[in-house]
């Protein structure tokens, strides 16, 4: 009898993907084996068929027919979570436009289903930021061309399926003839294949009897546990209502909205997607669990029954998975994947960096990770896997470290569905991200600069005979890549250690680090160590597969020789800084019992609210020498050659005192100079952005160090305090001055000058002030030639003044304004809200 399948039901179309996973499943080794590069890392198949186990582990758990809706919602979510590297994120994105099209449908026909693929093409190829033909996305745009031309009957499915399974083969063959790496490799597409194979599985779900039975089993036994499960006897009943419902929305904590509920009753099965959580549970206060569940959205469906009058409508339980009811041989196994944390390491910014191995995670946490999650190289991790880690962090911003180029899209589907600001930083190799952790004190920016100019190596051996770059390669040749490309291959890893140094080591190189894999030998250890490096060290991570990865950090060839180093109370900005290599250390500052670090976790605008507002006397303090050795070594490392290290007045503060310990500390003393700028905020700032801006023109030691001292010479600061009290309570007036002044509007005005604060001038109310400092404006800019600076802190009355003076200033053709400045802690700790100018003579 011919059999003919004129529509797909949602129970069709399970057996459909249910028969895709298992045949996907079966031919994953084949898939892994057609890797490009002959390493042991090949996982297409694993990545794919994993990533469709995940769909098919889900409908096994079905306990009843689902509508078309419903097994979209539930397909949509477990493939998206299930998703493992860029073939399996593919694959989801493949699946998911396929749904798209068929979830409204109560039964599908195979013009709904060529659109189907159409829009499946359509998703995959949005989902790749540059689309390379010659891949899985050329086959399935070609299935779905395919779909769209086919002229065979309209009644039957099962022709129609092999079609497009025709059509997937036709288009592997060619992908090597659009790809050139394929050819010269002597393969095809393994994602392509996976297509492919995914299609085939479709069609054996109607052809092939020992598939036919095989669905047929799984649909009998879950109508087995249905009638198991809808027999329960009054004695065993301890909790009798039987309660179900739908929260119409999926934006929440899934486990701590079932830790409360799970105290209310038993038999407890949550399954939550994207927009709805479906909830079922036995409770004897079936009010209490739907109120719990009432604050999380709204409640639609909801089923109540009485289990001692009748007893059905019952989901499958975790319980009975876990104790056998259901054939746990039907439930591909996973490897656990396990999550490491370092509570120590989690900020307000958080490093989540996928790895190897436990040794390689415990590496990374000890150097700046605040999670790691075990599954790298062959061990891909799914969405749901990152998504767990990413939960578990309480951080307002993570950084995730995919580690491996086919972790990223897996990265990037777990960050768009946390509200937080996550982003993916595209590492591809394990060491390209423990640089990242371990420099994570420098800009991100920065960093990222420089790692353009570094090498990541992995030493490995060929698993099969292939040819790349015109070199022929047998099986277990030592081949190294670079930055994840090909670069040569040896008989012997200490030969290819040493065309390693030879090509990527130079005077530029600032460090080398090796992680030793297990297969590690003596002659490639010593092999790492004929060359002398100025830093070098190696660390026992115990990876599968590779024996070395080595990582080559090389000087930025743009850096100059000469670094700049300030303080905070310069008050510069990354803003203002722009290109310059400056770098700016924080002083310390404590309001009531919080400790903080100026510019880094209390930005000005922080801490001008917390004085104002909660009228607390904030108390400062230097950089430790030991915070400034650790910067003035991590500059060296990068490979600069001097350092000028230019500080606020030393008559003001004893940061220049720190800074000069720790030049003592560095052993480095004949490279580092210390300079005492002699002025405060503005002032100090232009000295450094001038210091800076020689640098870049190649100006030397010397030279600088005469500028900056004579700049020095030639500067006026004046300020006017607004608020007498800061002043009093910080011990720099008396209380009985303070309360005279403050009832007189008393507004004096300081003046900066040699690096010491005198008073210039008492004033009577604001306007008084001002017009002071619009006087000095005034007179300083018809006697000589000026640059002018205003700065406020505080309120935006100070802000307004400083506006004024500009506008004033501007009138005067004799000065050159540079610029406004917010003044920070270092002047608001103790003088209060302020505003005031800074006079540089252009004529010396």
């Amino acid at each position: 009898m011919k059999i003919e399948i004129k529509v797909l039901t949602a129970l069709r179309l399970t057996k459909l993907f249910i028969a895709a996973s298992r045949w996907l499943s079966k031919h994953a080794d084949v898939l892994n084996d057609l890797n490009v590069y002959p390493v042991p890392d090949g996982d297409t198949g694993t990545n794919m068929s994993m990533t469709l186990q995940a769909v098919e582990n889900e409908l096994i758990k079905m306990q009843n027919e689902p509508t078309m809706e419903e097994l979209a919602d539930i397909i949509s979510e477990a493939v998206l979570l299930g998703a493992r590297g860029n073939s399996g994120t593919i694959l989801s994105q493949i699946v998911q436009g396929f749904l798209n099209v068929v979830r409204e449908k109560e039964e599908i026909d195979i013009a709904t289903a060529a659109r189907a693929f159409v829009e499946a093409k359509e998703k995959a190829y949005k989902a790749v930021s540059e689309p390379v033909e010659g891949t899985m996305l050329t086959v399935i745009r070609k299935v779905s061309e395919a779909a769209m031309e086919y002229s065979g009957a309209k009644d039957d499915f099962i022709p129609f399926l092999v079609y497009l399974k025709n059509a997937a083969a036709a288009a592997v063959e060619e992908t090597p003839e659009l790809l050139s790496k394929l050819k010269e490799a002597g393969v095809v597409d393994a994602g392509g294949k996976g297509i492919f194979y995914m299609l085939e599985g479709f069609e054996k779900s109607v052809t092939d009897p020992e598939m036919l039975k095989d669905l047929e089993r799984i649909a009998k036994s879950q109508v087995s546990r249905k009638q198991k499960l809808e027999y329960v006897s009054k004695e065993e009943i301890k909790f009798k209502y039987c309660t179900e419902f739908i929260i119409e929305s999926g934006d929440f904590d899934l486990e701590e909205y079932k830790n409360k509920i799970s105290q209310l009753g038993d038999s407890m099965v949550c399954a939550q997607t994207k927009k709805k959580t479906k909830t079922h549970i036995h409770t004897n206060n079936p009010g209490q669990v739907l109120e719990i569940a009432g604050n999380l959205g709204n409640l639609n469906n909801i089923k109540i029954e009485n289990m001692e009058i009748q007893h059905n409508h019952l989901l499958v339980s975790e319980k009975e998975i876990e104790h056998g009811s259901i054939n746990l041989k039907e439930l591909p196994e996973e490897k656990e994947i396990k999550l490491l944390f370092n509570e120590d390491n989690i900020k307000d910014i958080a490093y989540y960096a996928i790895v190897d191995n436990k040794q390689i995670g415990e590496l990374f946490l000890k150097d700046g990770a605040a999670a790691v999650l075990i599954g790298g190289q062959t061990k891909n991790p799914s969405v749901s896997d990152i998504e767990d880690g990413l939960k578990r962090i309480k951080a307002k911003t993570i950084y995730i470290l995919p580690n491996n180029k086919n972790i990223i899209s897996s990265a990037k589907l777990a960050a768009e569905r946390d509200k937080r600001e996550i982003m993916v930083i595209e590492t591809k190799t394990m060491l390209e991200g423990y640089y990242l952790v371990k420099n994570k004190k420098m800009p991100l920016d920065t960093l990222l600069r420089q790692s353009m100019f570094n090498y990541s190596v992995e030493i490995t051996k060929a698993v099969r005979d292939t040819r790349i770059n015109d070199i022929d390669i047998k099986i277990n040749d030592c081949i190294a890549l670079v930055n994840g490309k090909f670069f040569d291959k040896a008989e012997t890893e200490q030969e290819l250690i040493q065309k390693i140094y030879e090509s990527y080591t130079n005077e530029n190189t600032l460090s080398v680090f090796s992680m030793l894999g297990k297969t590690a030998t003596n002659e490639g250890n010593e092999a790492l160590k004929t060359k002398k490096f100025r830093k070098y060290s190696t660390y026992i991570g115990e990876q599968d597969n590779y024996s070395y990865y080595i990582y080559i950090e090389q000087r930025d060839p743009s850096l100059s020789k000469i670094a700049i180093v300030t303080d905070s109370a310069s008050d510069l900005t990354s803003e203002i800084i722009g290109n310059l290599e400056i770098t700016v250390i924080p002083l310390k500052i404590k309001i009531g019992e919080n400790h903080y670090k100026d510019g880094v976790n209390l930005s000005k605008k922080e801490f001008w609210h917390k004085i104002i507002t909660e009228k607390v006397i904030p108390k400062t303090a230097q950089p430790s020498p030991a915070e400034f050795k650790e910067v003035y070594d991590s500059l060296f490392d990068k490979g600069y050659e001097k350092i000028i290290s230019i500080h606020l007045s030393s008559k003001l503060s004893g940061t220049q005192q720190a800074a000069k310990v720790a030049k003592e500390m560095t052993k480095r003393e004949k490279d580092i100079y210390i300079v005492d700028s002699k002025a405060v905020t503005f002032a100090q700032a232009h000295q450094v952005l001038e210091a800076a801006k020689m640098v870049k023109e190649g100006k030397g030691i010397k030279e600088i160090l005469e500028n900056i001292d004579g700049l020095a010479e030639i500067t006026k600061v004046y300020f006017a305090v607004s608020d007498l009290s800061y002043l009093e309570k910080g011990g720099r007036i008396g209380k009985a001055s303070s309360i005279i002044g403050s009832f007189l509007k008393i507004r004096p005005v300081l003046k900066l000058e040699d690096g010491e604060v005198s008073l210039e001038s008492k004033t009577f109310g604001d306007r008084g002030a001002l017009s002071y400092i619009e006087k000095i404006v005034k007179t300083e800019g018809k006697k000589n030639s000026i640059l002018l600076y205003t700065g406020w802190g505080g309120t935006n009355q100070e802000l307004q003044n400083t506006d004024i003076l500009k506008r004033e200033a501007d009138e005067i053709r004799k000065i050159e304004y540079r610029g406004r400045f917010e003044v920070g802690a270092t002047i608001g700790s103790h003088a209060g809200p302020v505003f005031g100018i800074g006079i540089i003579s252009k004529i010396r």
